[in-house]
């Protein structure tokens, strides 16, 4: 009996490994700090795992920055009622976003503002996400 019950637990460890592999959010991005960021919306990929949100920043020397931002999976963004064309590229928009450890123009999105002062954020109000508090929300 005490072989059975080995077995199954490292077959366990096994398949759940993968799983905590793949959420390495908090590895790659400085979760606990917030950058604001103005730019234009070159494409938005509404696609699993995640949406991907890319656009075009000016820095402080007048440079073109090319940024993306990991969003969340299409199931959750659905939910908080976001679609396939509520970004388009060469939308205006104001993103907040966790940035890269690393320095790479990249990180995890919290909320986006559009051109017409909504604000979307990364998912449907999940307490355990970025962006708790979920859905559209009119401008304060």
């Amino acid at each position: 009996m005490k072989i059975r019950s080995l077995i199954l637990l490292l077959v366990g460890i096994f398949v759940a490994t993968p799983i905590f592999a793949h959420h390495g959010t908090g590895a790659s991005y400085a979760m606990d700090k917030k950058l604001t960021l103005k730019g234009t919306v070159t494409e938005f990929r509404l696609m699993n795992p995640h949406c991907q949100l890319y656009f075009d920043v000016k820095d402080e020397k007048g440079n073109v920055v090319h940024w993306s931002a990991e969003i969340s999976s299409v199931f959750h963004l659905a939910k908080a009622g976001w679609r396939r064309d509520s970004i388009k590229p060469g939308d205006e928009v104001t993103v907040v976003l966790s940035p890269s450890k690393v320095g790479n123009p990249a990180g995890v999105m919290w909320e986006v503002t559009l051109p017409d002062g909504r604000k979307m954020e990364r998912d449907d109000g999940r307490e355990d996400s970025p962006g708790f508090g979920g859905g559209t929300r009119s401008p304060e």
